[in-house]
């Protein structure tokens, strides 16, 4: 039942307030309410209540939800509610989920009458007139139907997930979807010189020096030999490491559902222990890489630009490090300590071989030449 009332604003204008309040079995399950100015005030605030009553009641009555939430909005709101979550969002997720609340194509959509064909114009948009590749298109809406699942549960939003299902299933078909292609992309010795070689200048030409400095060098070959991600490079603590048994502790490790307090206790390589062992510690800083990851990927991007490398990302890193161990006659039980593979399937895609045989790649580089031998500080 509508009731309405009125307000006299500062400047003497009458205000004509109209306020919807709908029960079920005693407890209030809608309420709204809304202003209404001018000549036809009264009538306008009568009609909309009319209207707007008349609408909630048939979408009650229809099982629908009374959340109208558009699937931008929907998107926004999925982050804001995992702010202060146990399990937060990482951070590709959070900011994915954020660019798509912003959306103009998804601001027209409601969660509730979201259908195959709006996800189909969204995402040709993302493919054709964004220049969106086929995984990252795909990852779009498998956040779409990780928000629809989650509005289903949390808001009382009916969502036929069918729908996008159907829309998966034809961008599949057609192209504009598809998953990530795993790179075999590994890095040539030359290659390493040059960016071990790198030193970033000032504008006027003087090199930046500091007696904490992490040089990239070191970085970029620690990465290698660990076989380390460069978020788990950064995390490193000096009371992580067990010098004495070889053995690293990696916190809240990368893992599909697990984003927190997946720790594993992982083998260094004797190369890694060394590079580790000529940091210099600093007072009060516990990190043995004492950088944010930005500062290193710029600096990484930087070296490959300056030395003329093409294709070759931070991550590759982490395959020349595994496919270097098994060049070295370790077996797969052997490389998944080294690595935290929990699978052959995962450790697969990073190992891409260059010869059958045993060899170390490493033997003659000069960089790594006071890193003594390959290999691991206990036999496992």
């Amino acid at each position: 039942m509508a009731t309405f009332k009125t307000r006299t604003k500062k400047n003497g204008s009458i205000v004509h307030v109209a306020q919807i309040r709908i029960s079920r079995g005693g407890k209030v399950v809608f309420s709204e309410a809304s202003s209404f100015e001018g000549k036809s005030a009264s009538k306008n605030a009568k009609l909309w209540a009319a209207n707007r009553e008349a609408e909630v009641k048939r979408k009650l009555e229809s099982g629908k939800s009374l959340v109208q939430l558009s699937v931008a909005e929907g998107m926004a709101r999925y982050v804001s509610e995992h702010e202060d979550a146990p399990i937060p969002l990482g951070k590709t997720k959070r900011s994915t989920m954020m660019l798509m609340s912003k959306e103009p194509l998804l601001k027209e959509v409601f969660l509730s009458e979201m259908t195959s064909a709006d996800l189909m114009v969204y995402l040709r948009k993302r493919y054709h007139e964004d220049g969106a590749k086929p995984a990252t298109v795909n990852q779009d809406i498998s956040y779409i139907r990780v928000l629809a699942k989650y509005a289903r549960v949390a808001w009382s939003v009916a969502i036929d997930l069918q729908e996008i299902d159907d829309a998966l299933e034809l961008g599949n078909r057609m192209g504009i979807i598809d998953r990530s292609t795993a790179r075999t992309r590994r890095p040539s010795l030359d290659e390493l010189i040059g960016i071990c070689d790198y030193v970033h200048r000032e504008r006027n030409g003087k090199s930046r020096s500091s007696v904490f400095k992490t040089p990239l060098a070191d970085v970029v070959l620690f990465a290698i030999f660990s076989t380390r991600r460069l978020g788990e490079i950064c995390r490193i603590e000096w009371n992580d490491i067990d010098f004495a048994e070889g053995v690293v502790l990696i916190k809240d490790m990368k893992h599909p559902r697990k984003k927190k307090g997946n720790d594993m206790l992982l083998h260094l390589p004797n190369r890694a222990i060394e590079i580790i062992k000529r940091q210099p510690r600093q007072d009060g800083e516990p990190r043995v890489f004492p950088y944010a990851e930005s500062t290193i990927g710029s600096g990484f991007r930087r070296s490959c630009v300056a030395a003329n490398i093409e294709d070759l990302t931070f991550h590759d890193l982490r395959h020349e490090g595994v496919s270097h161990l098994f060049e070295l006659g370790y077996t797969i039980p052997q490389v998944s300590m080294v690595s935290g593979h929990r699978s052959w399937n995962n450790l697969a895609r990073y190992t891409h071989l260059n010869k059958v045989e045993a060899f170390d790649k490493y033997a003659d580089f000069e960089p790594a030449r006071n890193l003594g031998e390959a290999g691991l500080v206990k036999p496992v």
